[in-house]
């Protein structure tokens, strides 16, 4: 009767045990780690991956924005045999738009400015008939390129620090046609910022702008 009790009580320990054991490995009460997006402020170096730029521009608590290139070239906004075209890139506000009209009528050969933007895209996307998205590198309209200007203080402080061209004294194309000859290009003059309707085969500082 003694070893009846003896086992009795051996598998009853057991079956405790087990249970004790498996209670916390069942993590249904365990949250998961959450992934938190990076948030930024303007002047912060945005980088991944696949690109790397100044960011002058936020939204929704940074979490999105606008970057600019880190680099810059000298070009005329078209050829001079195409300053007579009116193409329709006119939007003062999305520069994406504007490379997009050019990119589905026009050979972008002809408008370097446009196409040196243009060619920081990935490939395909060049090499191919994609449009352009708002994901992409494009030259900026003239209100972005004027939120560029407005906050080239910070931006000129981080490209300084990394041995990049700074934005200061210096006239930049937008992407803005306003008439048939001519297009905005934008500079900085004692504190304030001009815009400047200038001939399309002028040559001027060109960047390049993307959202993140």
């Amino acid at each position: 009767m003694k070893k009846i009790w003896f086992w009795f009580a051996s598998l009853l320990l057991v079956f405790v045990a087990c249970k004790k054991y498996e209670s916390p490995s069942s993590g249904s009460d365990t949250p998961l780690p959450q992934h938190v997006d990076p948030t930024y402020n303007i002047g912060d170096y945005f980088h991944n991956d696949t690109l790397a730029g100044i960011v002058f521009h936020t939204y929704s608590a940074g979490l999105h924005g606008l970057i600019v290139s880190l680099d810059e070239t000298q070009l005329a906004w078209c050829e001079t045999n195409y300053v007579n075209s009116l193409t329709g890139a006119t939007n003062p506000y999305d520069g994406w738009r504007n490379t997009n009209i050019l990119m589905t009528n026009y050979d972008l050969c002809h408008y370097p400015a446009i196409r040196w933007s243009h060619l920081r895209n990935t490939w395909h996307l060049v090499h191919q008939n994609y449009p352009i998205t708002s994901r992409q590198w494009f030259v900026p309209a003239s209100s972005e390129l004027e939120k560029l200007l407005q906050n080239q203080a910070a931006v000129n402080a981080t490209l300084s620090s990394m041995g990049y061209p700074t934005l200061e004294g210096k006239t930049y194309w937008s992407s803005t046609e306003l008439g048939t000859r001519s297009a905005a290009a934008l500079q900085t003059q004692d504190s304030s910022i001009i815009v400047r309707e200038a001939v399309k085969d002028q040559v001027f500082y060109v960047r390049a702008i993307r959202n993140f």
